[in-house]
């Protein structure tokens, strides 16, 4: 018998797929038809790193046509802008860069080195942006913005009150805004790991994390797939960019009395005092393999109900969504994948089952699928940035992939 959030999922993703004259929001007309993470209401625009959970998938029932449709945007928007954008409204920042890693999975899923053809030159140019216009320090990335000094001032208010901030004067506003939608780009909109003193806020000090885990892999990727095609100097080229980088997050990012990575504030050379999922990355992407530093990240993520987003900090934590005791998708594919990489198939399949049973579990309760979860309450997760919607998107995603290596309820 087919499990029912599956059937469930197959019955409604053609609702989430909008054709080029459907575009309301975006300042550009897509190219082709693109999936959205809303089969109605709110989220009804492309975004970036959504699309990557997406498309796993959209791959995996049948669906592949229209995950090339998705890579194709994304082509399209580097090849014009340089870079793919946040969403095709949201053009003054990027999201995480996992361009490449969408088309290897397509060209392996279709075992076709024309995929590689096809992507390979735009795969190289979103890498130049990020190499050029987000290293920080010492040839480490950071998350950043694209946005004009007016923007800043423009935008200040409304990103102040969504995160509860207050500013003495327009310069502090426009800097508060500089920092937020910095934090913005990462996807983790918005989340407590970057501060400093007094700032809750404060992602300019540091070397993020996720960027240069995804960059790494990026590079390691386009390296293989520009072999495979023959272009040896430019794969040799981007083989030690990921070599280099490698031992640069080994060197900064990993704390060696735990063997820990974390978000690392090179300004003041301390490492940021928030334990996240961000940490399972290194051991997802190829960075590491230590069995009991990952499995020493799960403990202290790991809830009843499935991973937090965030480690417990106490009652006075002030609750974003992305934080304590939120659980995205995004986060358990990636704690999935670290702990099988790690050796711990049998964490991973535990990480995977709790995923799998909550999202069963309320969509029995609520007849639906939701951006995130309550891994303490097993519940739809609530928080005071903005309501959360029902949602196919990544959350189908991942939960079609997880069936495919664990299986679900049958």
């Amino acid at each position: 018998m087919e499990d029912r959030i599956i059937k469930y999922i197959k019955e409604n993703w053609d609702k989430t797929v909008r054709q080029p004259e459907d575009t309301i929001h975006g300042m550009v007309r897509l190219p082709k038809p693109f999936t959205v993470p809303c089969a109605r209401d709110t989220f009804t625009d492309f975004y970036y790193w959504d699309t990557y959970f997406t498309n796993l998938g959209l791959m995996l029932t049948g669906r592949d046509a229209q995950a090339e449709n998705n890579l194709d945007i994304i082509c399209w928007f580097i090849n014009n802008l340089g870079y793919m954008p946040n969403a095709n409204h949201l053009l003054d920042r990027s999201q995480p860069p996992l361009f490449t890693r969408g088309v290897y999975d397509l060209y392996k899923f279709r075992n076709d080195p024309a995929i590689i053809d096809k992507y390979i030159d735009a795969i190289l140019r979103e890498l130049n942006f990020f190499q050029t216009d987000r290293t920080v320090f010492d040839g480490l990335c950071a998350f950043g913005n694209n946005c004009t000094r007016q923007m800043l001032y423009s935008s200040a208010g409304w990103l102040a009150a969504r995160v509860g901030e207050k500013y003495a004067s327009p310069e502090e506003g426009a800097e508060l805004a500089n920092e937020l939608y910095s934090i913005a780009e990462s996807g983790w909109d918005f989340n407590p790991r970057f501060p400093y003193g007094e700032k809750r806020f404060a992602p300019s000090r540091y070397v993020h994390l996720d960027i240069n885990c995804l960059l790494y892999d990026a590079e390691s990727k386009a390296s293989e797939m520009l072999t495979i095609r023959g272009r040896n100097k430019e794969a040799a080229a981007l083989r030690k960019a990921a070599s280099d980088r490698k031992d640069k997050i080994r060197k900064y990012l990993r704390d060696s009395s735990t063997g820990i990575y974390y978000d690392y504030d090179f300004k003041s050379d301390r490492f940021s005092p928030v334990l996240s999922c961000i940490s399972f990355y290194p051991y997802a992407l190829g960075i590491d393999s230590d069995p009991a530093s990952a499995s020493e990240v799960l403990r202290r993520l790991e809830l009843l109900y499935g991973i937090s987003s965030c480690e417990y900090r106490g009652e006075n934590a002030r609750y974003l969504q992305w934080d304590y005791p939120a659980m995205w998708p995004s986060n358990v594919y990636f704690a999935y994948t670290a702990l099988e990489n790690a050796g711990l198939k049998g964490d991973a399949e535990r990480v995977a089952a709790k995923y799998l049973h909550t999202v069963q579990n309320v969509f029995d309760a609520t007849g639906s699928l939701w951006e995130k979860y309550d891994a303490a309450n097993e519940a739809v997760s609530v928080t005071t940035e903005y309501e959360t919607p029902a949602i196919l998107g990544w959350t189908a995603g991942v939960y079609v992939w997880l069936s495919s290596r664990i299986g679900g309820d049958r």
